[in-house]
């Protein structure tokens, strides 16, 4: 997503990343335990937070790393063409 910056994997241990990209909102955070842990992305149509929005939310899961990182960058990316194709 240009313009946007993700955080290495040591930021999602603990944290969830919140954004918006050209009219869609996703978040992306660990989900699983200590043995089985996953990076998920979830998109959708803006403009409302993922608790009120009417939108079907997408997601998908990725390995836990750096390289799960970059896949779910290019993934959202491919999902705001789809969801917001107005302002890509």
């Amino acid at each position: 997503m240009e313009g946007i910056t993700l955080y290495s994997i040591l930021y999602y241990e603990k944290s969830i990343f919140k954004g918006s990209y050209r009219g869609m909102n996703f978040r992306i955070y660990k989900e699983g335990d200590a043995d089985n842990k996953v990076l998920a992305a979830v998109a959708w149509k803006g403009p409302f937070i993922l608790e009120k929005t009417k939108e079907t939310p997408l997601r998908k899961e990725f390995e836990f790393s750096d390289e799960g990182i970059a896949e779910a960058d290019v993934w959202l990316t491919e999902q705001q063409r789809i969801l917001c194709p107005e302002t890509s």
